[in-house]
């Protein structure tokens, strides 16, 4: 709403009396003129003389009145003229303030918004030259910020050390200096600026908040005195300037800052996404808020899943989160008791109910003041890792038995053979049945020995050499018929199942026949009352023929699965305990693997897994 003026703000522009002077001035004219009126009545009944006297002394009145009429009107002109000047000024400085105002908001660029407030201060001030100067990092030096007709030449790299020379000393001592007569100064010639030198100078600091921004210098080609309110007007736009560009300062260094904030965000997002490790970050009410690609690949679960979730949800009765379930207690000692887990492993029921190993780090987040915003857990599959260290440990521990066996198997086997020997030549000539049934007895105990014993030699034996290749399209039908040659039952089928164009595995003809034959029998000792016994191999694809040899029978109790390729451990009366762990040994000696499946009384898959060499079947020699 637009403010009216007030009787008192006009009556001011008016000295005292003014308006006094003007109603006496009213009232003569009105006096005077009832005056002559009263006279003419009055004259109609004077003699001759008196008129004459009357009416000279009547013209006097009128012609002084007149004059002062005259004089005190010019006197009252020139007075407001006076006055509208003064108006006239203060309408100037307003339109300069309102300029200033306007090159304050229009940009944000510093070196635009000095330009347009120096333009305005040269206006002020009647200048024609002007500059504003800035100190340096050090605030050693005053450098040139913006200038206004100067020479390029001259005040391209112009330095004003701080302390020195009138300017130096302004910045220093935070102060206005006014000089008007530069004629007698030999700092300002033609050599700061183009044509004639200048001839009045104000220097003026540039200071807010306590803080030195800089010095505005402007100067005239002619003699100006610098009012006091001039120069008041001045300081303000300085001081105004000083603060715009402190605040210009400020908001370009939070634009760097949300810049660099933005840019730091968006690497560190693109590092987590890239991790070779789950993340998983959850707010202070448990809401998952992040989910990286790693752990959409562990756990088999897109991040549009589980974002938003609560971790309580994480629930294993819930098939779709049931390989997220560790989480939630871990989750939940990190948010409720701000505990820290470093390097934990855990194992789990992965996707598809496989068993996995995670390793993991889960912590809760904490702002910088210490409150806590949430809490985060990373974490990788180690089952691979887990299972290469298991082989390794089986490995070594197989090496050290291996070559004890040897060295067992050596010298326990010739006195074997001679004991067989000598109860074959005793059991020739005794005709008694009970010494004969002894002689049998020792003889299968023997035999029975010289097989264990063969067996710890092919355990300890070294990997055999490269070169070796078995085509299981043709090596697999031939080992069934053999074993089934031996060991048929009637209540037991063998299924086949042989993809196509294998390529050949790294094995050799002995080799495979055990692997075979082993697992064969173990098939048919786990059906004592029948069942179908399948032997099925493909091309995985990545190096490797997967072989799986399955049954139906009871299977293997699960407290006994994880020692069942360990050398000597048997279920079997009378069974060696080397079976399983030879068929592994020669496995990993030549880069394969085998792993076992089981549940009681559905039956038992042992999954082999063995490594090609060159063309499949047929396309080679």
């Amino acid at each position: 709403m637009k403010k009216e003026d007030k009787p008192s703000d006009r009556a001011s522009l008016k000295e005292p009396g003014d308006n006094h002077g003007l109603s006496l001035l009213v009232a003569m004219i009105i006096a005077i003129a009832a005056l002559t009126a009263g006279i003419m009545i009055v004259f109609n009944f004077l003699s001759s003389p008196l008129k004459y006297a009357l009416g000279a002394f009547l013209g006097l009145c009128i012609l002084a009145l007149a004059s002062y009429l005259v004089f005190d009107w010019k006197r009252y002109r020139d007075q407001n003229k006076g006055y509208i000047s003064e108006i006239t000024d203060l309408n100037l400085r307003f339109g300069i303030l309102a300029d200033a105002v306007s090159a304050v908001s229009s940009t944000l660029d510093i070196e635009e918004l000095v330009q347009n407030i120096l333009g305005v201060m040269l206006t002020l001030t009647n200048s024609s030259i002007g500059v504003v100067l800035i100190p340096d990092e050090n605030d050693e030096y005053l450098q040139v910020l913006s200038h206004i007709g100067f020479q390029e030449k001259a005040v391209r790299g112009l330095k004003i050390k701080v302390g020195q020379g009138a300017v130096g000393k302004a910045f220093q001592r935070g102060e206005t200096v006014i000089r008007k007569n530069l004629a007698e100064d030999p700092r300002a010639g033609e050599t700061y600026t183009e044509g004639k030198s200048p001839k009045s100078q104000i220097i003026m600091p540039l200071k807010a908040k306590g803080k030195m921004v800089g010095m505005a210098v402007t100067a005239s080609h002619e003699e100006h005195d610098y009012k006091p309110e001039e120069v008041s007007l001045l300081s303000s736009l300085c001081h105004e300037l000083a603060v715009a560009m402190i605040n210009v300062d400020l908001y370009q260094q939070s634009q760097r800052t949300l810049e660099w904030l933005a840019d730091t965000q968006e690497y560190t997002e693109h590092f987590i996404q890239e991790m070779l490790a789950g993340v998983v970050v959850v707010n202070n009410e448990g809401d998952v808020i992040y989910f990286n690609r790693e752990a959409e690949d562990i756990l088999k679960i897109e991040a549009k899943e589980i974002i938003g979730i609560n971790y309580s949800d994480l629930d294993a009765e819930r098939e779709k989160f049931r390989a997220l379930a560790f989480l939630k207690p871990i989750l939940k000692l990190c948010l409720e008791e701000d505990r820290q887990f470093r390097r934990h492993e855990l194992a789990i029921e992965g996707p598809e109910g496989k068993r996995m190993t995670i390793n993991f780090n889960a912590f809760p987040l904490h702002r910088y003041k210490g409150q806590r915003m949430g809490a985060a857990a990373v974490f990788m599959d180690i089952t691979a890792i887990k299972e290469m260290e298991s082989r390794l440990r089986q490995q070594d521990h197989l090496s050290i038995l291996g070559q004890m066996a040897a060295k067992i198997a050596h010298e326990v086997k010739n006195p074997l053979f001679a004991i067989i020997g000598l109860a074959d030549e005793l059991d020739e000539e005794e005709s008694d049945p009970d010494r004969r049934h002894l002689l049998e007895m020792i003889k299968k105990e023997a035999l029975l020995s010289n097989q264990w014993i063969s067996g710890m030699l092919t355990f300890s034996k070294a990997p055999p050499q490269a070169g070796e290749e078995v085509f299981l399209q043709t090596r697999v039908p031939e080992l069934v018929a053999d074993f089934l040659l031996t060991n048929a039952k009637d209540n037991v089928r063998v299924v086949q199942d042989i993809g196509e164009g294998l390529p050949p595995v790294s094995l050799t003809q002995d080799n495979i026949r055990h692997i075979l034959f082993n697992l064969l029998e173990n098939a048919m000792h786990a059906m004592p009352d029948g069942g179908v016994i399948t032997v099925r191999a493909h091309d995985t694809g990545n190096g490797f023929v997967e072989m799986r040899v399955e049954d139906t029978g009871t299977g293997i109790r699960e407290e006994v699965l994880p020692s069942i390729f360990d050398p000597f451990f048997t279920t079997k009366d009378g069974g060696t305990g080397l079976g399983l762990s030879i068929v592994k040994k020669i496995l990993l000696d030549i880069g394969g693997d085998i792993e076992v499946r089981s549940q009681q009384d559905m039956g038992t898959t042992f999954i082999l897994k063995l490594p090609t060499r060159g063309v499949p079947y047929g396309e080679g020699g």
